[in-house]
């Protein structure tokens, strides 16, 4: 058996919504002509910028198209870097991702369950929370790394962004530990464990034990790992 090209992925997709082609084409931006010639396989794959949106209206996975149109695996992980990055720049007040400690890192490694997909996005449940990540993986289950330096932590609720850009979740400081100029909250959100760290010259009173609190996390700073399905 063949592998699916993307052209059948299109047609297959379209066909299980009732789309015309023309609906297609206004719902994607991407011309009426051009579609009809990727379908018959007579034209390649678009853009990354058509294919996201063939991949929105569609409801398909954009890594399982951007492999039918002959992107590599290497490509694939730049691609999912460029994503985070497009994300992360409608939020850029939340502070730009780098690497935390090894010791937080892995506290702050948790496995959760994909319940949504759209495109690269995926709505992941923690406990009884729902996490925004970025994955290009069909993996039923993932495992999430939320740097704790882009944990951020508000005693009030922040005003309203991206809804795909960030997750909001209210969660209880159960631990408040100062090291230096740092400070590493310790947070009960619903159903799992989140650290933060900040720096301890903050102008604003730092929250106290037993404080309720708001915490955003940013989807384009979660690392996403797939986890083999047991046969």
């Amino acid at each position: 058996m063949r592998k699916p090209e993307f052209g059948d992925l299109i047609h297959a997709a379209r066909a299980e919504k009732n789309f015309s082609l023309r609906r297609l084409a206004n719902l994607s931006g991407v011309d009426y002509s051009r579609l009809a010639r990727i379908e018959q396989g007579t034209r390649p794959a678009p853009s990354l910028t058509a294919i996201r949106a063939l991949a929105d209206a569609l409801d398909l996975d954009l890594g399982e198209l951007l492999v039918a149109a002959g992107t590599s695996r290497s490509v694939m992980e730049d691609l999912v870097w460029s994503e985070r990055m497009r994300l992360a720049s409608a939020v850029f007040e939340l502070g730009a991702y780098r690497p935390g400690s090894p010791r937080l890192l892995a506290r702050n490694t948790i496995v959760g369950r994909v319940e949504k997909r759209c495109g690269a996005l995926c709505s992941v449940r923690v406990g009884n929370a729902i996490v925004r990540v970025l994955s290009f993986s069909p993996a039923s289950s993932l495992r999430l790394v939320i740097p704790p330096e882009t944990v951020s932590v508000s005693g009030v609720r922040p005003p309203s962004t991206s809804d795909v850009a960030t997750t909001v979740l209210s969660a209880r400081v159960t631990k408040v530990r100062v090291a230096g100029q740092l400070v590493n909250l310790v947070l009960a959100a619903d159903g799992f464990t989140l650290n933060a760290l900040y720096a301890a010259d903050r102008s604003e009173t730092p929250p106290e034990r037993g404080d309720s609190v708001y915490v955003t996390l940013l989807t384009a700073a979660i690392s996403t790992t797939p986890i083999k399905e047991e046969a």
